[in-house]
């Protein structure tokens, strides 16, 4: 390889045009052999790049619902998280695991809490090099690795304290040691690829979907005795999803939580948008990525299952899962970037010229293209608050300035209120209370208190309630227990009155004041 451009090392002219183009397995253990000897000048590019977009801003949007449970189990004691997954939220035991350990190392600031995500995704962002180069070449695992880093959604949820990041990791991981156990088998490849599925399952469950692409992938790489290796693999899948097989049964019992879900009105004509974070780019991506399914066709198969599958299958059974929903199909994003990739990469090089540098530089320029294309949602993904949540960060801060001793607080509708002002308020010892607080959410092992049983009582102490409010006005009680609103719409009226996002703080006092 003296004199050779390092972009030409271990890559062909062109990609695969028909089937029987498809490497022998002595040509594929060659291949993986070389993509162990990959350089930091293949899997940098994407790597930074996808660490660029998961820094940028990572700590200037606040928290939101489902990251604001994260920091609530995960700050929990052990034996109060333990009590907390006996009622909800079971299939993310080991993300709150994990995450009470990471805060009591690092803290629970917004960054430190989403540095482990924006880790995870860069991370994905560069092994989709090497599984480029084993299926492809190395320049489409480049060129899928830039793609995948400036899609809206894959900085959006680097930037989120929650699992997903770390499923797009165990997914893209997985599927690359698959190929490496396909290649040259062994049982620590073999091992190692059961670890990953146990992986998946951890991270999200829907992950598992993955494997219907991995069995298409053993039906489609031959052994040299001619036979798909299928026994090794399923024996790993077994072994990989045995210590999944507890969250799944536990899970199904927690269902309820999800129930939400029968109520969007997500469709497979709008999954595109949404599963991106822009329609734009959804709509380009997809379509790109159809193209290099048509102009590569050999060694896509498996790709286009990756992609399309997991979320036909959770759309055809939406009526009975319930999980039919764009953040848990995000492990299908690196496989749409490699079908991109492909299609960028064959494209130039039915262009005149055999200019090493050629591709690399159109790989760069699509990943600019896309960014460009997409620069209002990256400016949503970021915005402070999220497009239509709450704005509890400035509205607790204006309400601690506004109190006075003796002051407390009140919240139409619990969960989402009682998680974020547990976060932005009452970490601070000199915040007004909570005034109808009965019985503590640890103690009952769910996400908010239970409600005081004689709320007149409970009041009576406080000269003064702020009323925490996301109701529509004019009905500022309408989610409050009925003797809490009984109570508040009759012997308190408002003095103030203060608007942010999607939220109202009302500062009730007595009738008799």
């Amino acid at each position: 390889m003296t004199g050779t451009h390092p972009w030409e090392h271990e890559v062909k002219d062109g990609l695969p045009a028909e089937p029987a183009d498809q490497p022998t397995p002595g040509q594929r253990a060659g291949q993986s052999a070389g993509t162990a000897r990959l350089t930091a000048r293949h899997w940098l590019p994407p790597v930074l790049l996808m660490l660029g977009m998961g820094l940028y801003g990572i700590g200037g949007r606040q928290p939101w619902e489902d990251e604001y449970a994260s920091w609530w189990a995960a700050s929990l004691s052990w034996s109060d998280l333990g009590r907390l997954l006996s009622h909800v939220d079971i299939v993310l035991a080991p993300y709150y695991a994990a995450m009470h350990l990471w805060i009591g190392a690092f803290g629970d600031s917004p960054t430190a809490m989403r540095l482990p995500s924006v880790l995870a995704m860069a991370t994905a962002a560069g092994l989709l090099v090497p599984l480029g180069r084993r299926l492809f070449d190395a320049r489409v695992g480049l060129a899928a690795g830039l793609l995948f880093a400036v899609i809206p959604m894959t900085s959006r949820y680097a930037q989120e304290a929650r699992p997903y990041a770390f499923a797009v990791l165990a997914a893209v991981a997985a599927t690359l040691l698959l190929y490496r156990a396909i290649d040259q088998p062994c049982l620590g490849r073999w091992t190692g690829y059961a670890a990953l599925v146990t992986a998946m399952g951890l991270a999200h469950l829907v992950t598992l979907t993955v494997l219907a692409a991995h069995f298409v992938a053993l039906l489609i790489e031959r052994s040299p005795g001619g036979r798909p290796r299928l026994l090794p693999w399923a024996a790993s899948v077994a072994a990989g999803i045995l210590p999944v097989l507890p969250l799944i049964w536990f899970g199904h019992a927690q269902s309820q939580q999800i129930a939400w879900l029968e109520q969007t009105n997500m469709t497979l004509a709008a999954l595109p948008g949404q599963l991106f974070r822009s329609t734009p780019a959804g709509w380009t991506v997809i379509a790109i990525g159809l193209l290099g399914v048509l102009l590569v066709r050999a060694r896509t198969t498996v790709v286009l299952c990756w992609a399309a599958l997991p979320p036909l299958v959770l759309y055809a059974t939406r009526s009975t899962l319930d999980l039919f929903l764009n953040r848990y199909l995000i492990f299908t994003l690196p496989a749409w970037a490699l079908l991109a990739g492909a299609a960028v990469c064959v494209l130039i090089r039915k262009l005149p010229g055999t200019a090493p540098w050629r591709e690399p530089l159109a790989a760069a320029a699509a990943a600019l293209a896309l960014a460009l294309v997409t620069l209002g949602a990256f400016a949503a993904v970021r915005a402070n608050p999220l497009p239509g949540e709450p704005d509890w960060q400035r509205a607790a801060t204006w309400t601690m300035r506004q109190s006075r001793p003796g002051d407390g607080v009140a919240i139409n509708g619990y969960r989402e209120g009682v998680l974020a002002l547990s976060y932005q308020m009452w970490r601070n010892p000199a915040a007004p209370h909570d005034v109808f607080a009965g019985r503590s959410a640890q103690s009952l092992g769910t996400f908010d208190p239970a409600t005081c049983q004689v709320p007149a009582v409970c009041a009576q102490p406080y000269l003064r309630i702020w009323l925490f409010s996301t109701a529509p006005k004019g009905h500022s009680f309408d989610q409050m227990p009925a003797s809490v609103r009984d109570l508040l719409a009759t012997h308190y009226r408002v003095k103030e009155a203060k608007e942010f996002a999607s939220l109202r703080v009302l500062l009730l006092i007595p009738r008799s004041a």
